[in-house]
């Protein structure tokens, strides 16, 4: 079954419909006072014919209510028309005027269109006060009949048409307000992927130097497994230096099979290589001192045994280095002045779980997804990690990185 806002959806998306199932609504008590007054006016059977025709000059121009309202206000002013010659009086299909008033002013295609219709419905109310003074007052001077029948009818051309612009001015502000969120949201996710992007090209650059590396011992080795057989002395000597020089290569492919499994989907364009050496754990001590001579009172500790996980590859050791690095950055300068910060390194059997905490101001009015903290998670997603970035409950800020180091890590599992 549909639910209201289906049916009011439809209906919106047809606007003639909606205002056609109106009129039919309308028609009878329509139909009855034309012809009603008509048969008063004059009891021949033709003035059922013209009633008739009378209520249809009032009813046809509700079909263009929404979809044409300048359109549907100018095909009623005829009716009225006849009835101000013939009828000293007010009839039903009067209270159809406030309702064509506040859809041109709600849904005219301009708002000068509102304006005009305002003025023309202002006139209309002075005629009709002429005609229904007597009718409205009787017993009450002609004046102040005059008097009150303008101001009470022109209030109702006037509000009417003043909730219709209301109306209107209310739409207008929900649409651009609607766009503007849009646009937001657009230009927030182009942010996103353009800090992804120009992050996992940082990462690129740093994984060259080790990819090279690898690559050159590779070559070296190869060469050197030749000339090795090349070499004087006995097949048994020279089958040695060979298995030596070949199982260096394959150390050395295996770890650049795995560095470079880490850079799938990475796309580099035209950036200038980065040759420099790149940070390692041992650097941190290098790291905090720096940041304790920024001003900043920084604490390092580390948990746990090194030795009880696999070595840790020299781009886990980057991308940590580089968490704690960006982390600390964000304490500088987003904590406060007085801020405190402590760095975690928790060697485990399966990970790395690096932890930076402040003491500071938290996130303020940061939501959590700046260039930064992006950076930190596209870091230790390549590695199959997780990272939580959150205020604390005591106060301040910690950013928690998970490193898998072990031998089955799926990004860096081998293939036989």
């Amino acid at each position: 079954m549909p639910s209201v806002k289906q049916i009011s959806d439809w209906f919106g998306a047809r606007p003639m419909v909606g205002d056609a199932v109106r009129a039919v609504v309308l028609a009878p008590l329509t139909l009855a006072n034309c012809i009603e007054l008509a048969i008063q006016h004059n009891p021949h059977p033709m003035m059922v014919a013209l009633g008739i025709a009378w209520s249809l000059g009032f009813l046809v121009p509700l079909l263009w209510r929404r979809a044409n309202p300048s359109l549907a206000c100018a095909l009623i002013v005829p009716a009225h028309l006849v009835q101000l010659v013939a009828v000293r009086g007010p009839m039903l299909p009067n209270f159809f005027v406030p309702i064509l008033l506040y859809a041109v002013a709600a849904h005219g295609r301009t708002r000068r269109q509102g304006h005009l219709w305002l003025g023309i419905g202002i006139v209309c109310a002075g005629l009709a006060t002429v005609r229904w003074s007597s009718w409205l007052n009787p017993g009450v001077s002609e004046f102040i009949a005059l008097g009150i029948s303008f101001l009470a009818l022109t209030a109702v051309v006037v509000s009417s048409w003043a909730m219709g612009a209301f109306n209107r001015e209310r739409h207008a502000t929900v649409a651009t307000l609607r766009q503007r969120a849009e646009a937001l949201e657009l230009e927030r996710d182009r942010s996103a992927q353009l800090a992804a992007e120009q992050e996992r090209s940082r990462i690129a650059r740093e994984m060259h130097d080790i990819v090279a590396h690898s690559l050159s011992v590779i070559v070296v080795q190869a060469d050197g497994a030749r000339y090795a057989l090349d070499q004087p002395g006995t097949a048994e000597n020279r089958l040695d230096l060979a298995r030596s020089a070949l199982a260096t290569v394959g150390g050395a492919a295996r770890e650049a099979l795995r560095e470079t499994r880490t850079l799938v989907g990475v796309l580099r364009d035209g950036d200038a290589l980065d040759t420099a050496p790149q940070p390692q754990l041992a650097d941190l001590d290098t790291l905090v001192a720096t940041a304790r001579a920024s001003g900043l009172p920084v604490e390092l500790r580390v948990s746990g045994d090194p030795a009880a996980h696999p070595p840790l590859s020299a781009t886990r050791q980057t991308a940590a280095y580089r968490i704690v690095q960006e982390s600390l950055t964000n304490v500088m300068k987003h904590a406060g002045p007085a801020a405190h910060a402590w760095v975690l390194l928790d060697h485990r059997p399966d990970q790395l779980v690096v932890s930076v905490r402040d003491d500071g101001r938290g996130s303020g009015t940061g939501d959590g997804h700046g260039h930064g903290l992006i950076g930190m998670r596209e870091r230790s997603a390549s590695f199959g990690g997780e990272l939580t970035a959150r205020d604390r409950l005591d106060g301040g800020f910690e950013v928690i990185a998970t490193l898998p180091v072990g031998s089955h890590d799926p990004h860096e599992e081998e293939r036989s």
